[in-house]
């Protein structure tokens, strides 16, 4: 039998984690030696009470398992991903942007867009009955506007005649919304993000036009407009999706000033950049990192005992860099992959070559196929790429959780997409541990908040 248990201490509070299962609990000094007693192979002894749970635990196989890895599931996913950029271009010059197209600038066109369309949907991927299309890294979509619109009304058109059902995501810095284009976007029921990293001050510190000229009371004008609209209260809720840099002095803020904009749901996400980036992570800067989330949490938790989740609702979906770490232990949910990438998700450019996800654009020894010819498109790299194969993942004690590293960043530091930077593993494991301590901190405070948040992440 193998040892799956981790030990680990918040604000002076005892937890073990069986991290197979995903099964945890909060120990008391007597229990937590019994505990390690029990998984010592002695036999336990005094308090009769403490035994039989522990014995009982043991018997369903918690805290052990029998196998050091658990065993890779056949999946068969029910919705295909595809992301394109409409344009390599972006009307900003983020400081922080790591959209890297190597020569690709060719736009799409409408002779372009049928020809990925039909290769989707008739062609290649047939079998499925759902799609998700997001237009998240790259360039900025709306500023071509003219071929989103064509894209949106051809999906539409093949939902409707092969009785598909398509999501289609658009995250835009907010700056060239008009009342028309929300209109459309309305029409085709789209959902939103708009890109927001806080206050005015944070905001336009790397979020800037090309010229260098601020950007917040633009992006604020957008997000105003589109409130303002007479449109569904779909599109008019946006995501707030925020980049946490090093010089982030306050996710509370962050998040408060996000609600301040009208915004109910939230992404944040821990900048993909190196050490020796004025804005990226290094070891030495994560300790002040630690403490932003621990006065987040704190806040959350105030709110909660108020009665009020809707902080801790703004960030739990599977995007958050801590949020998804919530939902995987709410629901007990293994993991074996970081992303779709390369799997049931693919990037096309606008010569029709096909890559895992958008930050591979044009790596030639990243290319899968192409849209162009009858060669069945190469997965096999990425399906291979799950926790159980890539090093030192496969002996982590959060790989379950945690999925591994992104592959991009991956490559970024290593030159190779299986070994994570050290960066993501120390985060990750400190997110796992404190999203423990939430969910038993939300259960002593009221346990039907416990049921409520399991039925609202499952329907996301």
């Amino acid at each position: 039998m193998y040892n799956t248990t981790r030990f680990f201490n918040i604000d002076d509070r005892e937890y073990a984690l069986d991290y197979h299962k995903h099964f945890f609990c909060l120990l008391d000094e007597e229990t937590k030696a019994a505990l390690e007693q029990l998984l010592a192979g002695e036999k336990l002894s005094g308090n009769t009470e403490i035994e039989h749970k522990l014995n009982t635990l043991s018997k369903s196989n918690y805290f052990y398992s029998k196998l050091q890895n658990l065993s890779l599931p056949s999946y068969r996913y029910d919705t295909f991903n595809i992301s394109f950029t409409p344009v390599y271009d972006c009307n900003f010059g983020c400081k922080y942007c790591f959209a890297d197209y190597e020569g690709h600038k060719e736009p799409f066109t409408k002779e372009k867009i049928d020809e990925l369309l039909e290769y989707i949907y008739i062609k290649k991927y047939s079998n499925y009955n759902k799609y998700k299309f997001d237009f998240v890294g790259g360039g900025e979509p709306l500023l071509n506007f003219d071929i989103l619109h064509y894209f949106l009304t051809c999906v539409r058109e093949f939902d409707q005649q092969l009785n598909k059902s398509t999501t289609v995501l658009i995250v835009t810095n907010g700056t060239l919304l008009t009342e028309d284009k929300i209109r459309i976007l309305d029409k085709y029921d789209v959902f939103l993000g708009i890109s927001v990293d806080g206050n005015k001050e944070t905001h336009n510190r790397y979020r800037v036009y090309k010229n260098g000229k601020n950007t917040y009371e633009d992006v604020v004008a957008g997000i105003n407009l589109l409130h303002a609209s007479d449109v569904s209260e779909k599109l008019k809720n946006p995501w707030a999706m925020s980049v946490i840099t090093k010089d982030t002095s306050s996710l509370v803020n962050l998040m408060e000033n996000c609600i301040q904009l009208g915004f109910k749901r939230m992404q944040m996400q821990i900048v993909r950049a190196t050490a020796d980036t004025a804005y990226g992570f290094s070891v030495a800067d994560l300790p002040k990192l630690k403490e932003h989330y621990k006065e987040l949490f704190t806040h959350i938790l105030e709110r909660i005992k108020k009665g009020d989740l809707s902080r801790l609702k703004m960030i739990a979906n599977d995007n958050d860099s801590f949020g998804k770490f919530f939902g995987r232990l709410l629901w007990c949910v293994p993991v074996f992959y970081r992303c779709f990438a390369g799997k049931n998700k693919i990037s096309v450019d606008a010569n029709g070559e096909i890559y895992p996800c958008d930050s591979f654009n044009g790596k030639k020894e990243f290319l899968l196929g192409s849209i162009k010819n009858e060669k069945d498109v190469n997965h096999s790299v990425f399906e291979q790429a799950h926790v159980c194969n890539r090093t030192p993942c496969n002996k982590c004690w959060a790989r379950y959780l945690c999925g591994g590293d992104c592959y991009y960043a991956s490559l970024q530091t290593h030159g190779d997409i299986n070994p994570p930077t050290s960066i993501t593993c120390e985060m990750n494991r400190f997110f796992i541990e404190h999203a423990i301590d939430l969910l038993v901190k939300i259960q002593e405070i009221d346990p039907a908040h416990i049921n409520y948040l399991a039925k609202l992440l499952r329907y996301r």
